[in-house]
């Protein structure tokens, strides 16, 4: 039996066998009944047993049928606007995609970066975390990783044949797993780096009454990727996947890693609407009072709409005649709506039930922590348990459960549920924990031993660089 049948049969008894008990003690029947919902989907979301967006359509359908919430009700959580900024920001990057704006970035930079086979997985891992921060982390996977095996060919010739060193055979693993890697940290950056960063914020104001602008997010995501990157390559190139090789022939190497053409009008029309929405997007706060109206959300719609009216100029128009058209546009996660919306929904009736205050006086012991230990612990946990389970169902189920905690120990919830749900976002030791994990994991350069020594390395390393970003640096940042 597979483990996607076992996981739905699972979640089917759990979730009519705690149906069938009387709630626990200090627990209404509401959150009990909620409870039952959060683990039947717990258990379908972490093992697939049903396609994720569809089981972030269970909370419509059996919140109203247990009585805990109205239909109209449910369905009105549905929606937020972090949904709207995920989609314009992807429809951004897919912009970005589409006229090849991340290859030439790409390129750039490593054409210019030392031979050294150090600094060039370096300089890889840079290109990548940025173009990562606005385009999808698999996406960014995608294309970075022909770059770093065409240097891989370059640096190490005798890598593919029976008589490559271990040197060699280190630099190839470390090359690869920096390109996923690098593509999962720079998710962190801003809001719309990965899926789970709005939901985040979702949660954050459904159950805080808290809302984080994207300069905001900045302040407290940019660190976390200007200190994981180096971390990350120093874990790997001198801890986990040691190497020591000659630096590459220059022109080998250019040839290796190829050349740009001059930019084209639809590439140059692209970049003056990414730097005119990134420029809205900081200097939001100042528009405020002549445009009460206008939000990060708003911005990054304002912008796919202009992308979508916008001519290419393309000579020959091979690609359409807008900078972005409606088959790029279908290529846009929409299926978000739906899997977003559901943990959205979720979460919010977590803390009306009380559910979520039940858990967090349950886990008292916890509670009794200082708020920086506190804030390790619900890191580490949230990322072991992301490394078997989708980000999503981590953030949902947990956020909220770590805003309790702290309020139980007497600590500001906030800190506590942004660690819930930036820790969310690791899973760098198991093959199937991101799609770049897995795509990398692919090419047959690497073994399972390999990612699970290096990512759990750099998983704990993570778990407590979030909890002490959280801890000394969103407390400055009067997200009231």
């Amino acid at each position: 039996m597979d483990i996607q049948r076992i996981g739905f049969w699972l979640g089917a008894v759990l979730f009519a066998a705690m149906l069938l008990v009387d709630p626990p003690a200090g627990l209404s029947e509401a959150g009990w009944k909620t409870a039952a919902v959060t683990v039947l989907m717990a258990c379908w979301w972490f093992t697939e047993a049903v396609p994720v967006s569809l089981t972030g359509s269970i909370p419509f359908l059996l919140l109203p049928l247990l009585g805990v919430v109205r239909a109209d009700e449910i369905a009105g959580k549905y929606m937020a606007p972090v949904l709207f900024l995920i989609i314009g920001g992807t429809l951004i990057g897919l912009a970005f995609e589409k006229w090849n704006l991340h290859r030439r970035v790409a390129l750039m930079v490593v054409s210019r970066a030392s031979p050294d086979p150090r600094h060039l997985m370096l300089a890889i891992m840079v290109v990548t975390a940025a173009i990562s921060m606005i385009v999808n982390n698999s996406a960014t996977t995608v294309m970075m990783l022909p770059i770093a095996t065409a240097a891989l060919g370059a640096l190490a010739p005798a890598l593919d044949g029976p008589n490559a060193s271990r040197d060699e055979r280190n630099f190839g693993a470390a090359m690869v797993l920096a390109v996923a890697y690098a593509s999962n940290i720079g998710g962190f950056g801003t809001p719309i780096g990965t899926p789970v960063n709005p939901i985040m914020l979702g949660i954050l104001e459904r159950t805080l009454n808290v809302q984080i602008s994207f300069v905001e997010w900045l302040a407290f995501g940019l660190p976390f990727v200007i200190i994981g990157i180096p971390a990350c390559w120093w874990m790997l190139c001198r801890v986990t996947l040691p190497f020591r090789l000659q630096a590459a022939d220059p022109v080998a190497l250019a040839a290796a890693i190829g050349h740009s053409a001059p930019m084209t009008t639809p590439e140059k029309r692209v970049v003056a609407v990414v730097l005119l929405t990134s420029a809205a997007w900081v200097l939001q706060p100042l528009l405020q009072p002549v445009l009460p109206g206008l939000t990060d959300a708003g911005i990054a719609i304002a912008a796919a709409v202009a992308l979508c009216v916008l001519p290419s100029g393309e000579v020959g128009g091979k690609r359409g005649r807008y900078l972005l058209e409606w088959q790029d546009a279908r290529n846009a996660p929409w299926y978000l709506i739906l899997l977003l919306g559901g943990g959205l929904a979720l979460a919010d009736v977590v803390v009306q039930s009380g559910l979520s205050a039940w858990l967090g006086a349950a886990l008292g012991s916890f509670a009794g922590l200082p708020l920086l230990p506190l804030l390790v612990v619900i890191s580490i946990m949230c990322v072991l348990v992301t490394e078997c389970a989708s980000n999503v169902a981590t953030a949902t189920i947990f956020m909220p459960i770590a805003a309790s905690l702290a309020i139980a120990g007497g600590h500001d919830p906030l800190p506590a549920a942004m660690v819930a749900g930036l820790a969310a976002s690791m899973g760098f030791a198991n093959p199937a924990a991101t799609s770049s994990n897995a795509m990398v994991f692919a090419t047959g350069r690497l073994r399972v031993t390999q990612m699970f020594r290096s990512g759990l390395l750099f998983d704990l390393f993570g778990a407590v660089l979030i909890a002490l970003i959280c801890a000394w640096i969103v407390p400055h940042l009067g997200l009231r």
